[in-house]
């Protein structure tokens, strides 16, 4: 276990503390601490500091045992930015392999999501934006789906449901859980789960995913899911193996 000294701390308070301050003891406490645990802190205590102040300890001793690393994940980039600004002289350590420092979302991509993906359907697969989607599937649905192409332009420009422009539109388009093809919030369906616009618009989707490899962030939880119950352990183990530390800020 990583023993953290009184100097070594001095030293880590003046690099992110301002002139004069110290850590309190309970922060102290959670710097010498290199044990599972979950910390509590309310907004603005501190504990994106005490954070980078364990980061710290760990830089000044890498590379870490077996040429392992450290994953620290928040759900924002609130942890990079911090590493960047307070922590320049670490940040290229802390930040290259076998070291990761992101998002939640990010990582899952990065580790689970897209790698299953490509073993699921043979190629990479990206999640994108839903404008960027929208953009993508609306030029297939012009180029190779009449029906569904005569239904959104027409229902677009009657303007019952106000958009921004027909890609706007068509990023709104989804399919219901009763299998309806329906638009942003309105209770009454395009098309029902059986018209061929129904079907024109998953067979759109299935191209998007086959062809152009794209699907979109929302998609990309679902995968997730999917994803995470057929991890094996041996996939697992590699995690373990590469992460000798793991941080997860879980409020911003």
């Amino acid at each position: 276990m990583l023993q953290i000294s009184d100097a070594e701390i001095r030293a880590i308070e003046e690099l992110l503390l301002p002139e004069g301050c110290q850590f309190p003891e309970d922060a102290r406490k959670v710097i010498r601490c290199w044990e599972s645990k979950d910390v509590a802190a309310c907004p603005g205590s501190g504990k994106t500091t005490v954070l980078l102040a364990k980061l710290k300890s760990l830089a000044d001793r890498m590379p870490l045992d077996n040429g392992s690393g450290i994953c620290v994940l928040s759900h924002t980039n609130v942890a990079v930015n911090e590493i960047k600004e307070k922590m320049s002289d670490y940040a290229g350590k802390l930040m290259s392999y076998p070291n990761y420092v992101g998002t939640i979302q990010s990582f899952i991509d990065k580790f689970v999501t897209l790698p299953y993906l490509k073993r699921k359907f043979g190629k990479a697969v990206q999640p994108v934006d839903n404008r960027t989607y929208a953009e993508h599937i609306y030029r297939i649905i012009i180029r190779k789906y009449p029906r569904l192409k005569g239904l959104v332009i027409n229902d677009y420009n009657n303007g019952s449901t106000p958009f921004a422009d027909v890609i706007d539109y068509v990023g709104a388009i989804y399919i219901r859980s009763d299998g309806s093809l329906c638009v942003g919030n309105r209770t009454r369906a395009l098309a029902g789960s059986s018209r061929p616009s129904t079907q024109q618009f998953m067979s759109a989707q299935q191209d998007m995913l086959a062809d152009e490899g794209l699907i979109k962030y929302s998609d990309a939880f679902y995968y997730a899911e999917e994803a995470v119950k057929e991890l094996t352990t041996e996939y697992t183990d590699l995690f373990s193996s590469r992460f000798q530390y793991v941080f997860i800020d879980e409020y911003q």
